[in-house]
């Protein structure tokens, strides 16, 4: 992948890593119960994402 793709697919992962966050509390605020173990697994998706979308677009890199 070139650099452009790179900081696409980033940005990408970005907005994933967002929607995820939102609808894993937007979901439990709607259903008016809060389902641990779904917070937790967005929350786990959402880091796993960002940190994806940093390494890609050179944020962490051994370079």
């Amino acid at each position: 992948m070139n650099k452009k793709q790179r900081e696409s697919a980033g940005k990408y992962l970005y907005d994933i890593s967002k929607g995820i966050a939102l609808l894993s509390v937007i979901g439990n605020l709607l259903k008016e119960k809060w389902d641990i173990p779904v917070i937790i697994i967005g929350i786990l998706t959402t880091i796993s994402l960002f940190i994806w979308a940093q390494i890609l677009e050179g944020g962490i890199s051994n370079e």
